[in-house]
């Protein structure tokens, strides 16, 4: 599953021609405030042993408590990931160039990252320690090169061991420094799901499901150093969640919710696994006409649809936080109109946020999307302007109103 992440992609719908555009982001500075609901705690079962592949669960909508959100454009493009304290990653133009970005807090100036010589960059994942890990690109996506930052203050350096004629995204850091993504060709004929034990270490490939599945992409570590990314045949036509308890162990393939979503698959941008082992993505049909954001508490669980609101029936889920809050993205019927979407627990109704957004903003609400939240329930996505500009974007929950 390849991605390029200037745009939010379901990388088996790319891979179909069928490729997601989800459309770039918000800018200017705007503090507003929306009404949103407050998180209830996820079950935290560990993961293990074989998944079941058809049982069919739905969760049931509940309508918790309001809570209050302000709602800032950070200045830049992209905005990928959160940590706990409320660092932000991503990517903005910096003299021409698209650069990796770090934001300290919600309020601070963008600092630029830098790349490799002569190549724009992004920031697709931060630890605790403040490491970060991305990736450096040329224009057409010909060229892309697998880096770590040690600090805002080091520059980028790029992880060792990518094999000649082939390009790398790497999509994950858990807090000991374990870094997950993905080797691939040009043409898509190779995929390998990888791991690097640290940032000095040589990748280490990670096992297949099996001989039918050649293709495949790590997109999420957690602190245990469980592991959730897919496989997917040859032709890209079937493709599934999987988990690795370890880098060494062999992948399961997460239960499908049944009924015509018989395929399962991470999105990216995104963070799809937590602490507690818990894991969100999407389930899709044969034809990629339908799909659905799903939740699974543990490699043997069943998969739980998560609902959504009105016309935007189809869902994929990005991200969780380790105490249960979903977000992702709800799309309409054709998959010409996408929103972000928050689901404070699995058994919410999922929420768009936009709905909050005031009457006449700049922000075209039809092209925006959340990519990642945070245990304080901060919340990080992207978007568009009407005018077309891409601008990144920061929802801070706001207590005691």
């Amino acid at each position: 599953m390849t991605m390029k992440t200037s745009y939010w992609f379901n990388r088996n719908r790319l891979l179909s021609g069928l490729r997601l555009v989800t459309a770039p982001l918000l800018t200017c500075l705007a503090a507003l405030f929306i009404s949103v609901t407050t998180p209830a705690v996820a079950s935290g079962l560990s993961a293990n042993a074989d998944a079941p592949r058809s049982t069919f669960v739905t969760s049931t909508p509940q309508a918790p408590p309001q809570v209050r959100y302000m709602v800032i454009e950070l200045g830049g493009r992209r905005a990928n990931d959160i940590s706990q304290s409320g660092q932000i990653v991503g990517n903005k133009v910096f003299g021409g160039i698209r650069h990796a970005a770090f934001w300290r807090n919600s309020q601070s100036a963008p600092i630029d990252l830098g790349s490799l010589p002569g190549l724009g960059s992004v920031v697709e994942s931060i630890n605790p320690r403040r490491e970060m890990v991305g990736y450096a690109f040329n224009d057409d996506s010909s060229v892309e090169r697998p880096l770590f930052w040690a600090s805002t203050n080091a520059g980028p350096v790029e992880l060792s061991g990518l094999p000649a004629g082939l390009l790398s995204e790497v999509y994950g850091i858990n807090p000991s420094g374990q870094i997950v993504g993905q080797f691939f060709s040009a043409d898509f004929s190779v995929e390998e799901a990888v791991l690097w034990p640290n940032s000095n270490a040589a990748p280490v490939y990670l096992p297949q499901l099996s001989g039918e599945f050649p293709h495949g992409a790590a997109q999420s570590i957690n602190p245990s150093g469980n592991i959730l990314g897919d496989a997917c045949d040859a032709d890209f036509v079937e493709c599934h969640a999987v988990f690795w308890t370890t880098s060494t162990s062999t992948p399961v393939a997460l239960a499908s919710p049944g009924g015509e979503f018989i395929y399962t698959d991470f999105t990216l941008p995104g963070h799809s696994i937590n602490g507690p082992g818990n894991m969100v993505g999407y389930a899709h049909n044969v034809d990629f006409s339908a799909e659905r954001a799903v939740f699974w508490a543990s490699s043997s669980s069943p998969a739980v649809i998560l609902s959504t609101v009105g016309e935007f029936t189809n869902a994929v889920a990005a991200s969780i936080s380790d105490n249960g809050q979903i977000v992702g993205i709800g799309y309409n019927e054709d998959f010409s109109r996408m929103r972000p979407f928050l689901w404070p627990s699995t058994t919410s109704q999922g929420i768009d946020l936009t709905t909050f957004f005031p009457p006449g903003s700049d922000w075209d609400l039809d092209a925006t999307f959340a990519t990642s939240v945070n245990n304080r329930g901060e919340i990080v996505g992207s978007g568009s302007f009407k005018d077309g500009t891409v601008h990144n974007f920061v929802l801070i929950p706001v207590h005691g109103h």
